[in-house]
C-alpha cells in the first residue's frame, strides 16, 4: 500500500510478470530464479478494472472459463459442478443467470475471481480491488480474500490505497510504499510500534492506515527520516530474506517467494536453477477453437439489433441505389451510368466491411489481454474464432446487397456473370474486413477510424477516376497495389468482356457503345485478366491477416 503514484501497480505487475520494461532486478520461487512462463500455471492476475464480457451470464462466462482453462481429462458434469460449487462459495449462485454488463462493482469483483479460481491458483495477484465500492462491498470482498488465504491455502497479493482500520487489520502482511521505496513490511498491528520505535508518532484514536500513508507522503517526518526509514526496511529485508511466507500449491506442497534485488556484483544468486513446474493438460487448439466459437455466437444472439441492422442497412442501401441506377445494366446509352453503379457498389460493401470491424478489437482487447495473460487460451484459436463469426455475416451481408441490385439493375442474367459479380463483390469486402481489423489493432480508436476509410478512399480512385496510362509515374505502385482498382476492373471486365454481345440501344439518334469491346478498348479495361486479379485479392487479404495476427501477438505478449 501507499499513496497515489508511489510504484504499488507497477510493483504488482512486475511480480506478477504483467509488465517488466523499465525494472531491473529479478524475482525468485522456492529459492529459484522464477520463470515468467510457467509462473502463469500456478498463479493468476486481476486488475483494477473489471474486464469481463458484458453480453454473457454469470453462469455462461463460469462455464467457458471452465472450458478453456481445465485439462480435457475432467469431464463436462465435472467441470459443472466445480463452477457451481466456485459461484456458491462466492456468493454469485443467486446471479447465476444474470448478464454481467448488469452487475453491480463488488458482484463484477468477484466475477473476476471466480473465472480465476477455475484452475486452482496457488496466487492471486489484485490491483486495488477495492476501488469504487461502497464499505460493505469492501469489508466483504476482504473477508473473502481472508477466506481464500487461510482456509483455501492460497496467497493473495494485492495493492490497496487507503483501507478503513478494521479492513486494515484483517490483512496479514503489509509492504508500504513510498517514492517506490519500502517504508515498512510487517504485519498490520506493528505499524504503529513500528515507527513509535523511530520518534514517529501516530496520534491518538487515529486510523494506521491513514497515519501510514501520511507517512508515506512526509507528514510528522522529515526527508532524513524518510531515509532512514528506507535503508532501515532495506537492511532488514536483507537480513531476514530467509524468513519469507510460504505458498501452497495445488498439491499442499510449500513454496517459498522470494523477491530479491541483488547487486550486479552478487554472483551467487545466478546459480540458482529456474523454478519448474509441470504443464497441466491444456485443451488442444481445436477445442478452444469451438468454445470460444460458441462464446461469440451466444453473445451475438443477445445483440440482435446489431446483427439485424447490419442486414436491413445492405438491404435498404441495395435498394436506393439500385432503383438509382435501374436498367442501366442492359442499356447501350447508359454504360458509364452501370460504371458508376459498379463503383458505387464495391465501395460501399468495401466500407461496411472496414467499418463494422474496425473497432471491435480496440473495444475487446483489455479483456483479450486479461484472458491471454492467465493462459485462458492462445492467439490462434481466438483470431479463428473471431473470423468464423465475422466471414459468414459478412458474406451474407454482401448476398443480401448483390442479389435484388444485381437483378434491378437489369444486368446480364447469366450465370457465370452474376458469378463474378458475386465473387469479386464478396472477396473485396473480405479483404477490407481484413485491412478493418489490422487499423483496429495497430492504431488508436480514434485513428483507426479515420485512417481507415482514408486509405480506402485513397485506393478507389484508381481504375475509375483516372486510368492506369493517365496515372503519375510516381503512383503506378498505388495502382498495382489497389485490390479496390483489381476488383472493379474485374468486374466490369466480367460484365462487358467474355465474349457479350451487341448491346440494345434506348436512345433512338445513337449508342456509341452498343459494341461493349469499344467501351472497354477506350476505358482500358480489355486486356484485364480477372483470374489473376482474383488471386491477388486473396493474396492481399491473406497477407492483411498474417500482419493482424503478428500485430496481435505483440501487443498481448509484451510486457
Amino acid at each position: 500500500m501507499g499513496p497515489s503514484g508511489c510504484g504499488k501497480s507497477t510493483l504488482l505487475n512486475v511480480l506478477a510478470g504483467y509488465s517488466i520494461s523499465g525494472s531491473s532486478g529479478q524475482v525468485y520461487l522456492n529459492d529459484s530464479l522464477r520463470d515468467e512462463k510457467q509462473m502463469a500455471n500456478i498463479s493468476c492476475y486481476i486488475q483494477q478494472d473489471d474486464y469481463v464480457r458484458d453480453l454473457l451470464t454469470v453462469r455462461e462466462s463460469m462455464t467457458v472459463a471452465a472450458h478453456l482453462k481445465l485439462p480435457t481429462t475432467v469431464s463436462a458434469i465435472s467441470k459443472a459442478n466445480q463452477v457451481e460449487d466456485l459461484l456458491n462459495a462466492l456468493g454469485l449462485s443467486f446471479h447465476g443467470d444474470t448478464v454481467t454488463k448488469h452487475l453491480s462493482g463488488g458482484q463484477k469483483k468477484r466475477l473476476s475471481i471466480a473465472l480465476e479460481l477455475i484452475t486452482n491458483p496457488s496466487i492471486l495477484f489484485l490491483d486495488e480491488p477495492t476501488s469504487g465500492l461502497d464499505s460493505q462491498s469492501c469489508s466483504q470482498f476482504v473477508s473473502l480474500m481472508a477466506d481464500l488465504a487461510h482456509h483455501q491455502n492460497r496467497t493473495m497479493v494485492c495493492t490497496l490505497h487507503q483501507p478503513s482500520a478494521l479492513l486494515f487489520e484483517k490483512f496479514d502482511q503489509v509492504y508500504a510504499l513510498s517514492s517506490g521505496r519500502c517504508i515498512y513490511q510487517g504485519p498490520p498491528n506493528l505499524v504503529i510500534p513500528y515507527f513509535a520505535e523511530r520518534l514517529v508518532v501516530c496520534p491518538p484514536y487515529h486510523n494506521p492506515a491513514d497515519f501510514l500513508i501520511e507517512v508515506a507522503i512526509g507528514e510528522y517526518v522529515t526527508d532524513d527520516v524518510l531515509v532512514e526509514l528506507f535503508d532501515t526496511t532495506k537492511i532488514t529485508n536483507t537480513n531476514g530474506r530467509n524468513k519469507c511466507h510460504t505458498i501452497s500449491d495445488e498439491d499442499h506442497e510449500q513454496i517459498e517467494l522470494e523477491i530479491d534485488t541483488c547487486q550486479e556484483d552478487n554472483n551467487t544468486n545466478d546459480e540458482r536453477l529456474s523454478y519448474k513446474i509441470e504443464l497441466s493438460n491444456k485443451p488442444r487448439f481445436y477445442v478452444q477453437i469451438y468454445h470460444l466459437y460458441m462464446r461469440n455466437i451466444t453473445m451475438y444472439k443477445r445483440n440482435k439489433t446489431y446483427l439485424l441492422l447490419r442486414i436491413v442497412i445492405h438491404l435498404a442501401v441495395a435498394l436506393i441505389i439500385s432503383y438509382m441506377y435501374r436498367g442501366s445494366g442492359n442499356d447501350a446509352a447508359r454504360v458509364f451510368i452501370n460504371m458508376k453503379f459498379v463503383y458505387a457498389s464495391n465501395l460501399f460493401l468495401v466500407y461496411t466491411g472496414l467499418m463494422s470491424v474496425i473497432v471491435s478489437f480496440p473495444l475487446e482487447f483489455m479483456v483479450v489481454k486479461r484472458e491471454h495473460f492467465n493462459s485462458w487460451y492462445t492467439l490462434f484459436p481466438y483470431i479463428v474464432s473471431i473470423l468464423m463469426v465475422e466471414i459468414p455475416l459478412q458474406i451474407l451481408c454482401c448476398i443480401v446487397y448483390i442479389v435484388p441490385a444485381y437483378a434491378i439493375t437489369s444486368q446480364p442474367f447469366e450465370l457465370m456473370r452474376f458469378g463474378y459479380f458475386a465473387v469479386f463483390l464478396i472477396a473485396t469486402s473480405m479483404t477490407s474486413q481484413s485491412a478493418g481489423f489490422l487499423c483496429g489493432a495497430t492504431m488508436p480508436l480514434k485513428i483507426s477510424v479515420f485512417v481507415g476509410p482514408v486509405f480506402v478512399v485513397l485506393l478507389s480512385v484508381f481504375g475509375f477516376a483516372i486510368r492506369f496510362p493517365d496515372v503519375p509515374s510516381m503512383y503506378v505502385w498505388l495502382h498495382h497495389f489497389s485490390f479496390i482498382r483489381a476488383s472493379f476492373q474485374s468486374i466490369m471486365y466480367s460484365l462487358y468482356g467474355l465474349d457479350r454481345g451487341i448491346l440494345p440501344c434506348s436512345d433512338e439518334m445513337y449508342c456509341h457503345y452498343k459494341n461493349p469491346v469499344k467501351f472497354l478498348n477506350e476505358m482500358d479495361f480489355a486486356r484485364v485478366n480477372i483470374y489473376p486479379e482474383f488471386v491477388y485479392i486473396c493474396f492481399f487479404c491473406l497477407c492483411t491477416y498474417m500482419l493482424t495476427s503478428t500485430v496481435i501477438w505483440y501487443r498481448l505478449n509484451k510486457r
